[in-house]
């Protein structure tokens, strides 16, 4: 079926599902980019987290990442373990702590964004602004109909 033959909500319909695919394939590129700097596609999200917003506690990076408490807890443990974030206690919570970038993860996080963003401004030249925004308003869309039950 052509793409011009299709109704708006099924044009829509057919881009929803791609969604699936798509993801994994953008997974398997990010673990292939991340390849040789020992963290993994959920800790260069964390990283990115507290990269935009600072120092944060798991409850805030959970929210920001919109993901599952327990994913965030392990991956932050790992994290720790390895000395890519550095954890400090919560003084407005007892046994909370509070996540930081170690001096060496943010270069390695703005180095991968910066990479990142070199590819994106390239891609983003088959473009218009108007087709960008209108991807970016669906997509917002989406998720702020599928996010809520």
């Amino acid at each position: 079926m052509q793409r011009n033959t299709l109704s708006p909500a099924e044009q829509l319909y057919a881009g929803v599902q791609l969604t699936r695919p798509l993801l994994r394939y953008i997974t398997s590129r990010v673990e292939a980019d991340l390849s040789g700097t020992g963290i993994g596609v959920g800790q260069r999200a964390i990283l990115e987290v507290l990269l935009a917003i600072g120092p944060a506690t798991a409850p805030k990076i959970t929210k920001a990442l919109d993901v599952k408490r327990q994913f965030v807890g392990r991956e932050l443990k790992e994290m720790v373990a390895k000395g890519m974030v550095s954890a400090t206690d919560n003084p407005q919570r007892k046994g909370a702590m509070i996540y930081s970038l170690t001096q060496e993860s943010r270069k390695m996080i703005e180095e991968i964004r910066s990479r990142e963003m070199t590819e994106f401004a390239a891609f983003a030249e088959r473009f218009t602004s108007e087709q960008i925004e209108a991807f970016y308003n669906v997509q917002h869309a989406l998720y702020e109909a599928f996010s809520k039950p």
